[in-house]
């Protein structure tokens, strides 16, 4: 299978110098949802790490959640220009390859689709 392309049209930061990373059936406290992105609640895990992560990947009952897939907030630097590989989508952030094989989301209004 074909993975859909994108090019960078807006250089990307990463956020966070550090990442959530979390299996299926993992527990975090969500806390809050982010007013400019619904959907993306902060969340903290058994480790202490706090972070963004999409109502897509977990199962919320009140102040707990529960992740349905496996999750992993690290975003991509990308510089305009760039051309990464789709993995995924989430609530308009892409999760991505760039040409060095480095993994991260990008939020999509900073990609313009290729295929």
């Amino acid at each position: 299978m074909k993975r859909q392309r994108y090019r960078v049209v807006k250089e990307h930061r990463a956020s966070f110098p550090y990442a959530m990373l979390a299996s299926e059936g993992d527990e975090v406290t969500v806390g809050r949802e982010d007013p400019e992105m619904p959907g993306w609640y902060w969340c903290k895990d058994g480790r202490g790490i706090e972070m963004w992560v999409p109502s897509t990947h977990l199962a919320i009952d009140g102040k707990k959640g529960k992740f349905t897939q496996d999750y992993n907030s690290t975003e991509l630097d990308a510089a305009v220009g760039e051309t990464v590989q789709r993995l995924g989508e989430s609530l308009g952030w892409i999760e991505c390859l760039n040409g060095q094989w480095r993994y991260g989301w990008i939020p999509l209004p900073k990609l313009e689709h290729l295929d």
